[in-house]
């Protein structure tokens, strides 16, 4: 895998584009998709047609962050187009359930059509989603949009037709990129091996990479875990912090206190997040700690750990040892054991079993 991915970082150095593109990765391909758009609309048209019916308007508008919407497209000959655009970041079904009809009669647009672009896959069971509004999003991933760009950008001379060529070949190249990085296999550990975010940082895509790596398995784990996440308030969470990324789930209790698991570096943690006594304070981190010891202290159960995967917890941290607790503030309280190289397969492991257990407190 590293040689591959060392081809593509050094493809990747050499593209302008790249580097064009780092100080705002999303907002660069909403504009560049967008200057398309209204530089040569009936190119434009032709590629949207794949996934946007045709329709007897001739508007040529083309508007970015209109309504909180990333893009939204007209077109004389086609029906309006929304473009939710998510490079890195996650394909988020809560976020486009928050569009309504109220977010559409704002962007003045009449009976449009809904496309999410994205790098990566969305966790649906078909190519499109609907949202409980009844919109209808349809995927289309940067690999297709490569693709059908090329197939149109050769007639288009000069600087603009350098450009779209030299971005075909960037988005083709970043898809292929992800495709290697992005998907652990079972027997993978979730932390990139350090070979390879070297090989990332030059091009500085190695956090941005780590993160939708593990968004991947956010989304697998989703998958596998749909006999046990079977009440609503179960959420998987992936996020970015002290320079790492970290996956968690938690499931929230009827007195609104969340119990869960998180996994962060080398740290397998069994956490609470009280509902109560959220803040910074040391006084009110105490009253955490004491609500967490009275209520929830049989959670943090490491014991079937090794029967589960065979790793070794008997390492136990001095602060547990004494009895206490890590926390983050406000309301996040946790104790862990190292497990360094954690894979996907016993992530999935740990994960069916604890959240098995997570329910038991609802």
């Amino acid at each position: 895998m590293s040689e591959n991915i060392k081809r593509l970082c050094d493809q990747l150095i050499a593209e302008p584009l790249l580097h064009m593109s780092l100080h705002s990765k999303e907002l660069f391909h909403s504009n560049v998709i967008a200057w398309f758009c209204e530089r040569y609309p009936e190119v434009a048209r032709d590629l949207l047609s794949q996934w946007v019916p045709t329709r007897n308007t001739s508007t040529h508008r083309i508007q970015r962050e209109k309504t909180n919407l990333d893009l939204t497209i007209e077109i004389p000959g086609l029906a309006p187009v929304i473009i939710e655009n998510k490079v890195f970041a996650p394909p988020d079904e809560l976020q486009l359930e928050r569009y309504s009809a109220a977010t559409i009669e704002r962007a003045e647009l009449e009976d449009p059509r809904f496309i999410l672009l994205s790098l990566g896959s969305p966790n649906w069971t078909s190519s499109s989603y609907t949202t409980s509004s009844g919109l209808v999003w349809r995927h289309v991933s940067y690999q297709d949009l490569s693709k059908a760009l090329s197939e149109r950008v050769s007639g288009i001379d000069g600087f603009s037709g350098d450009v779209l060529r030299h971005y075909v070949s960037f988005i083709s190249l970043l898809h292929e990129l992800a495709d290697d990085v992005a998907n652990p296999g079972p027997n993978d550990p979730l932390n990139l091996p350090q070979s390879v975010r070297e090989l990332l940082r030059p091009i500085r895509l190695h956090g941005a990479m780590e993160k939708f790596r593990y968004r991947s398995v956010a989304a697998s784990l989703q998958r596998s875990m749909v006999s046990i996440l079977d009440v609503a308030s179960a959420e998987f969470n992936v996020d970015f912090t002290n320079t790492s990324p970290l996956i968690d789930v938690f499931i929230t209790c009827q007195n609104g206190d969340s119990v869960g698991w998180q996994y962060q570096g080398e740290q397998w943690r069994l956490a609470i997040k009280l509902k109560q006594h959220a803040g910074t304070s040391p006084e009110l981190k105490a009253l955490r700690h004491e609500t967490v010891r009275r209520n929830y202290l049989d959670w943090f159960n490491f014991a079937r750990v090794t029967d589960l995967i065979g790793r070794d917890v008997t390492d136990v941290p001095k602060s547990e040892a004494r009895g206490g607790f890590n926390s983050y503030a406000p309301d996040f309280t946790y104790r862990y054991r190292t497990l360094p190289n954690l894979t996907l397969a016993e992530l999935d492991t740990l994960s069916k079993h604890y959240l098995a257990e997570a329910k038991k407190w609802i």
